[in-house]
């Protein structure tokens, strides 16, 4: 177990690496990364990406002594994302102290980047970047700032080295009191730290000897020395944008969006409600809960409609793709789905077994028709919603008796192995 000096010394930890990392903070939204870059003649300023990645921004400050040459450069892009193109404004780029929302979106090229191309060459004295506000700033993860003089190109910056700088000076921390839990688990810190968010998550599961405790109180500490601050917190998803860091309008927009999909949904049986936590956002919180990160919806087939769960999956994607979702995945039971870049919802198939039903990761055959169907109707955030039948009942048997008092640290059971013959082809 993890003892309360080691976790303060993890802190002191988190604390020391984000004092002489400032420039990884770009990745949170709104992020600001500020170069030193004393350059005489100048020519070009480049940033650039990672190949397959879009490079977004808000803003760029070029300090130089002759401002006039700065507002007559132009811009050149790999290229422009939508109408970005269009609506592109110099003067919106180039206004660092009033950022105005996203000014360059490119797409996801081989690979993206920006150049500021200057009519003749600039004396440079510091370049300031201003990172997208939202959830996409973590795209700037491998940026590289370069300037040509005299036809040669500078690195000014390089996002990966300097992540590279981090992962050695964590590995080789030994103030930790040679507790092994927390020296295990600072390469995840690094992870963290230069946004591979992904496999800071991967690398904590394959962690299979360290406790639940120990898990939370390492993803608490990291929430609140780092990623709190890049809008994120390190929930059993990984880090992610909770909705704590939602405003009010896109938590409505995001609820109306999944209950269009459930209704988009009823065109193939009305067994279709909202599900797992999106339920309990209706029935006990009023409002999407603080430390959950999507809405799940859930659909129930009969023998005669679906066999198994993936002629269920099937369905789904046959009715929702003509209707332009997209719909994505190949988990056991469910999909996600988007529409125009939308937060994804998760819907779950469900199989009638007789009068019983179930849904993955949920134990299975712990439902039943009566209980689940005709879906009632609740109100999230003004919105109609579906529910089951008898939502008390439903959560209580999902959750246990303790279902109204929030655990950010539930996770269910799933025991894909009882469900395996609802994924054979000529069940029953």
């Amino acid at each position: 177990m993890v003892d309360d000096r080691a976790l303060g010394a993890l802190d002191d930890v988190i604390l020391s690496a984000r004092t002489l990392f400032p420039d990884l903070e770009f990745l949170a939204p709104g992020g600001v990364l500020e170069l030193a870059v004393r350059r005489h003649g100048v020519e070009r300023i480049r940033v650039e990406l990672p190949p397959g990645q879009f490079l977004h921004l808000q803003g760029i400050g070029v300090d130089a002594p002759d401002d006039g040459r700065t507002a007559r450069a132009r811009v050149e892009v790999s290229s422009w994302y939508k109408s970005y193109g269009e609506r592109f404004d110099l003067q919106r780029l180039l206004d660092f102290e009033h950022p105005t929302g996203t000014v360059v979106h490119t797409g996801a090229d081989e690979p993206a980047w920006l150049e500021l191309v200057f009519d003749s060459p600039i004396d440079i004295e510091r370049l300031r970047l201003r990172n997208v506000d939202g959830p996409t700033a973590v795209r700037a993860r491998g940026l590289r700032v370069l300037v040509q003089t005299g036809g040669t190109w500078l690195v000014a910056y390089d996002h990966a080295a300097r992540a590279g700088e981090l992962r050695r000076l964590l590995t080789h921390r030994t103030e930790l009191g040679g507790d092994p839990t927390i020296t295990a688990l600072l390469p995840l810190l690094a992870q963290t730290f230069e946004g591979a968010y992904a496999d800071a998550r991967q690398a904590l599961d394959a962690h299979t000897e360290i406790s639940t405790a120990d898990r939370s109180a390492f993803r608490a500490a990291v929430t609140s020395g780092l990623l709190a601050d890049r809008e994120l917190e390190w929930t059993v998803h990984g880090p992610q944008r909770c909705f704590r860091f939602w405003d009010e309008t896109e938590k409505v927009t995001y609820v109306e969006f999944a209950a269009k999909v459930a209704e988009a949904l009823a065109s193939l049986t009305p067994q279709v409600c909202f599900g797992f936590g999106a339920a309990l956002c209706v029935v006990r919180d009023g409002d999407l809960i603080p430390h959950d990160d999507d809405l799940d919806i859930i659909i129930g087939f009969d023998p005669h409609e679906a066999g198994t769960l993936g002629e269920g999956l099937a369905l789904v994607e046959q009715c929702l793709r003509p209707l332009g979702y997209t719909v994505t995945g190949n988990f056991t039971a469910h999909r996600q789905v988007r529409r125009n870049g939308s937060k994804q919802v998760d819907v779950f198939v469900g199989l009638f077994e007789g009068d019983t039903i179930s849904w993955y990761p949920g134990t299975r055959g712990a439902l039943d028709r009566d209980l689940m169907f005709p879906a009632s109707e609740g109100r999230l955030l003004g919105v109609p919603v579906p529910l089951p039948r008898n939502p008390l009942v439903y959560l209580e048997r999902l959750y246990g008796e303790g279902w109204r008092h929030p655990d950010p640290n539930f996770k269910h059971t799933w025991d894909r192995a009882t469900y395996a013959d609802l994924t054979r082809p000529g069940r029953g």
